[in-house]
């Protein structure tokens, strides 16, 4: 079980604490995403990473991707 000071701590904050650290995890998961994956997404990151917070629904985007051929990577110009 917890700490009974950061058990209060929560329950007096509605455990909205706990939920901007997650929340500011999640961000700073998807912030290091490729882009590809990134522009997928339809709103802000910060939104999307509260979304994935609130349904406690944490999408492996990983491994949904679809693997490059190894000719097509090597052409693929990432500055473009």
């Amino acid at each position: 079980m917890l700490n009974p000071n950061v058990e209060k701590f929560l329950e007096d904050n509605n455990m909205t604490y706990l939920f901007l650290m997650l929340s500011n995890l999640e961000v700073e998961r998807l912030s290091n995403l490729p882009d590809i994956i990134k522009k997928q997404f339809e709103g802000k990151i910060t939104e999307t990473a509260l979304e994935h917070v609130a349904e406690n629904i944490i999408p492996d985007y990983l491994a949904d991707m679809p693997e490059i051929p190894e000719e097509e990577e090597e052409t693929i110009n990432p500055f473009e």
